[in-house]
């Protein structure tokens, strides 16, 4: 299985084949789109808000704008089969790591 990664604003192959893992990518979440799990149901396709789901040739489910994507997970929601994953980007807060706990005040 081979996985496709695309940034916003690159341009996705025309031809993407059924074991392709494709991962659309913006500054603050991904999406994840395993097309070898579409079963063609449209679910997806009705739930999602900004009308970019579509069915291929090979009847997979394609994003076909993935810069209109509000990454809402509305897809990942609905499907029933774990086709999309929606993830947010982790960012790290300060330069302590992820985490900086500040005491309450007054507190000690």
């Amino acid at each position: 299985m081979t996985t496709l990664t695309i940034k916003i604003g690159e341009q996705a192959p025309n031809r993407i084949g059924a074991e392709t893992v494709i991962r659309y990518e913006q500054d603050r979440a991904s999406l994840t789109v395993r097309r070898r799990y579409c079963k063609s149901c449209l679910l997806c396709v009705e739930v999602c808000p900004a009308k970019i789901l579509e069915l291929d040739r090979d009847d997979l489910i394609y994003v076909t704008d993935i810069s209109k994507c509000i990454f809402c997970a509305a897809c990942a929601g609905r499907c029933p089969d774990f086709v999309f994953v929606v993830e947010p980007k982790a960012e790290p807060i300060g330069d302590r790591g992820p985490f900086r706990l500040t005491p309450a005040r007054g507190g000690r």
